[in-house]
C-alpha cells in the first residue's frame, strides 16, 4: 500500500490546514455570537414589554382600590362638610392660634403694633385701598411725573425769577396718579389680567 511516509501531512502543510480551519470556526463562532446577541435582545425587549404591561396593569388595579377607599370614605362625611372642608370659623380659629404663636415671641412694643394692624377692620379697610386706591402702578405713576414736572416748574420759575407756591408737587403727583390708574384700567381690559 502507501508508506507510511505519504500518509503523513507534511509539517509545512498542517498549519496552513489549521489556520484555514481556525478562520471557518472563528467565522462559525462570530455568527453564532451575533445570532445569541439577537435572541437575547428580542428576549429583553419582550420581557420588557410583558413587564411594562404588567407594571400598567397593577397601577390600575391600584388606583380603582384607592378610589373605592375614597368612595367609602366619602360616604362616610355628611354631605354639608363634604363641600366645604374647613369653615371659616376654623380658619379664624387656625389664624388665631398661629398670630398668638408668633406674637408670643416678640418684643411688647412689636406685639402690640402687629395687633394694631392685624385688626380685622384695619385690615379690611388696607386691602380695599391697596385694591382701589393705592396701586401699586398709580403710585409709581405719580411719584414719576411729580418728579419731572416740579423739576421742569422750578427751572422755568427760577429763569423767569416766580416763586413757587407748593402745590406743583401735589397737583403734579394727582396728575400721573390718574394716569397711571388710567393705564392700569387700560391694560386690564386689554390683557384681562389683574
Amino acid at each position: 500500500m502507501s508508506s507510511p511516509e505519504s500518509k503523513s501531512i507534511s509539517p509545512e502543510r498542517k498549519p496552513d490546514h489549521e489556520s484555514s480551519e481556525s478562520i471557518d470556526t472563528s467565522e462559525q463562532r462570530e455568527k453564532l455570537r451575533n445570532i445569541v446577541e439577537d435572541a437575547e435582545l428580542k428576549h429583553k425587549e419582550k420581557l420588557g414589554k410583558e413587564s411594562e404591561q404588567e407594571a400598567h396593569r397593577e397601577a390600575l388595579e391600584r388606583a380603582k382600590s384607592l378610589k373605592e377607599v375614597a368612595e367609602g370614605v366619602r360616604e362616610k362625611i355628611p354631605a354639608e362638610k363634604r363641600t366645604r372642608l374647613f369653615t371659616k370659623q376654623q380658619r379664624d380659629a387656625s389664624f388665631n392660634r398661629q398670630m398668638d404663636a408668633i406674637q408670643s415671641d416678640m418684643t411688647p412694643t412689636s406685639k402690640a403694633f402687629s395687633k394694631l394692624i392685624h385688626n380685622k377692620t384695619i385690615d379690611r379697610t388696607s386691602e380695599a385701598i391697596g385694591s382701589t386706591i393705592a396701586r401699586p402702578n398709580a403710585l409709581l405713576a405719580g411719584s414719576i411725573t411729580a418728579f419731572i414736572v416740579v423739576t421742569i416748574l422750578y427751572l422755568i420759575t427760577r429763569h423767569y425769577g416766580y416763586h413757587l407756591s407748593g402745590f406743583e408737587t401735589i397737583g403734579s403727583f394727582i396728575l400721573g396718579w390718574i394716569l397711571g390708574l388710567i393705564y392700569d384700567y387700560v391694560r386690564v381690559l386689554i390683557t384681562g389680567k389683574n
